[in-house]
């Protein structure tokens, strides 16, 4: 019998994407989607075995675009010295392992609190700045900008280049998980060139004057030895963090204030016990994670979850549906801070690729909130708003999102 949702599930389409999952789950929890030729896997037990065999099924596809770069985007990408090389989510042993254990070096829990009160500054004064607004989109007035500031920092971006940067950073997003037309695809490469020479530049200036950040300390492991990490390298872990490392985060913040704000007891219960944002920030990342979706592909024919996989299937890994699967989470659909196993939610992924910058953004996310609950108690959600996201694989959050106080 044909599979129902082969055709029903629409992968860019985010505005509700968990109905559809559910029932997947229950009836067909591995399916082919041809409108991407990939497969998609929906249960917690199935992911969590793909991210934990490497070897059968490689990260080499995961920031691949979706769509193959036509001849024109190629040739316009190489005669602008875009040069990129696979460092850490696409990257597989044993390059994938010697860099991964420099930049881990970078994440420890001391060098993310030698931050700490920098980032405190930078989440007050953002939340200063909606001081007297009755009501205001606080994607626009603070957390489209919130994690690369902070982000940013850490790794040595002057201030001043944030809302170019940033820009940057979500075309690519478009570029490589959506499924842009040829001359879109044409014009975002157009923007994704002089991202790319920026970072190469930024690496350079770090190697000839290092400074206290991330960039420089990995320039400093390296101690000019191409051995160790290369230059190119450098920059090509910059680049990746440098979008990784803030979409999501700033996705991850909107996603937890709406569900907070659409449930306000649960947003009193924090501004009077602000203790508990940790543990609610793990629940809402579960709950409804901004990397919703991430990549695989099986290097050779696999039997997962008692569907025979070919050697070079796409996979389409629906951490979303992992995260609300009843056979891990009871009442998966219910928000339940106090929740138990919040280890097994996979919002930062599993295994060898586990999110290098998870300390991180559980800092930024944990200080902005703290910072939130104590200066704007009253923050409640704007009645009427129709939320709207942007059309892509893996990466979900609301565009807008109007509050008032």
């Amino acid at each position: 019998m044909p599979c129902p949702f082969s055709q029903s599930f629409d992968p860019l389409d985010l505005r509700d994407p968990f109905p559809l999952l559910a029932a997947a789950r229950r009836q067909q929890p591995i399916f082919h989607s041809p409108a991407i030729d990939y497969w998609v896997i929906t249960r917690h037990a199935d992911i969590k075995a793909i991210l934990r065999d490497h070897e059968t099924y490689t990260a080499a596809n995961t920031i691949s675009p979706l769509l193959p770069f036509s001849d024109a985007v190629r040739q316009l990408l190489a005669a602008g010295g875009y040069n990129p090389q696979p460092v850490l989510s696409n990257n597989v042993p044993p390059e994938h392992t010697r860099i991964r254990t420099l930049v881990n070096r970078l994440f420890t829990p001391r060098r993310m609190k030698s931050f700490t009160p920098a980032i405190r500054a930078i989440a007050q004064r953002g939340v200063e700045r909606l001081r007297g607004k009755a009501a205001f989109d606080i994607v626009a007035e603070l957390t489209y900008e919130y994690p690369a500031h902070v982000l940013f920092h850490v790794l040595g971006v002057p201030a001043a280049d944030v809302p170019q940067v940033k820009a940057w950073a979500g075309n690519r997003i478009k570029l490589y998980y959506g499924m842009p037309s040829a001359d879109e695809q044409l014009a975002l490469t157009g923007n994704l060139l002089p991202f790319w020479q920026y970072v190469v530049a930024l690496v350079a200036e770090k190697a000839r004057a290092p400074q206290d950040d991330l960039t420089s300390d990995l320039i400093r492991m390296r101690a000019g030895d191409d051995a160790v990490i290369s230059l190119n390298e450098i920059a090509s872990c910059m680049i990746t963090l440098l979008v990784a490392g803030h979409e999501t985060t700033t996705a991850q913040i909107n996603n937890a204030l709406l569900h907070l704000l659409r449930q306000r007891a649960l947003w009193e219960r924090l501004c009077a016990a602000p203790a508990g944002i940790p543990q609610a920030l793990e629940e809402m990342m579960r709950y409804d994670p901004s990397v919703c979706a991430w990549r695989r592909l099986a290097a050779r024919d696999s039997v997962i979850g008692g569907v025979t996989l070919p050697a070079g299937a796409n996979l389409l890994l629906m951490l979303n549906s992992a995260n609300r699967d009843e056979a891990v989470f009871p009442e998966p659909d219910t928000i339940l801070p106090e929740r138990g196993k919040l280890k097994e939610q996979l919002a930062f992924g599993y295994g060898i690729h586990y999110c290098v910058g998870a300390p991180l953004a559980r800092l930024e996310m944990t200080l902005l909130l703290e910072t939130l609950a104590r200066e704007l108690p009253g923050l409640r959600l704007a009645p009427g708003q129709a939320l709207e996201y942007t059309r892509n694989i893996s990466f979900r959050g609301p565009s807008a999102l109007r509050l008032c106080v």
